[in-house]
């Protein structure tokens, strides 16, 4: 029996977030630097997007490598250990430029498209 291509609604909600995640990330750096634990409740509670620590810091990683990000410890006082703190580099701030614009055309388009004849 062939498997079935049918997609259930929680991978239809994977597939978008793979898409925005990126961008959104790099938007809630732009207000300054946060450490992992912090992203991930602000892109939960602000943004909706339920992500995992498995999710979140290879994308981390990736965006550093790229440049996008920069990374340093820090010890802040009365914390028990020091977090790594993520902020947003000047290319970073281009690319979130660039994709901030391309995401919000798209977005009205296929919003108006979706809306056309209600």
């Amino acid at each position: 029996m062939a498997p079935s291509t049918e997609k259930t609604p929680e991978s239809r909600r994977t597939q978008m977030y793979k898409g925005v995640l990126e961008l959104a990330l790099m938007s809630l750096l732009q207000d300054g630097a946060q450490y992992g634990l912090k992203i991930l409740d602000v892109l939960h509670e602000e943004a909706g997007l339920d992500l995992s620590e498995g999710t979140l810091y290879p994308l981390l990683h990736r965006l550093e490598k790229a440049g996008m990000i920069k990374a340093d410890w820090r010890h802040e006082e009365g914390a028990s250990h020091p977090r790594k703190y993520y902020a947003l580099t000047a290319a970073g701030a281009t690319e979130l430029k660039a994709q901030g614009d391309i995401w919000l055309d798209m977005t009205d388009r296929l919003n108006a498209f979706l809306k056309r004849g209600k």
